[in-house]
């Protein structure tokens, strides 16, 4: 009975975990500090796929190559959603 027990409390502890990004998801991106890390050519992007559709119609793999882009062109390019376009 007590293996059943801390094996439902693991679950339910693990449940809640991953729920609470599905909670807490944004509705923008805040580019603001990458304005002020090295250029592009010199920042290094993460690995993590997180897509994100932007004004342009293109879909960037992150938050790090969205927001790139976004001092790139002067904040001329805008957020549309998260996921793909």
């Amino acid at each position: 009975m007590t293996s059943k027990a801390f094996v439902l409390i693991l679950v339910l502890q693990l449940t809640i975990i991953f729920n609470a990004e599905c909670v807490q998801q944004r509705k923008q991106v805040d580019c603001s500090r990458y304005e002020k890390l090295p250029p592009r050519e010199q920042r290094r992007c993460y690995e993590i796929y997180a897509p994100i559709c932007a004004s342009d119609g293109q879909t960037y793999d992150n938050e790090c190559f969205f927001c790139s882009e976004v001092v790139k062109t002067n904040k001329k390019l805008k957020f549309v959603h998260f996921g793909k376009c």
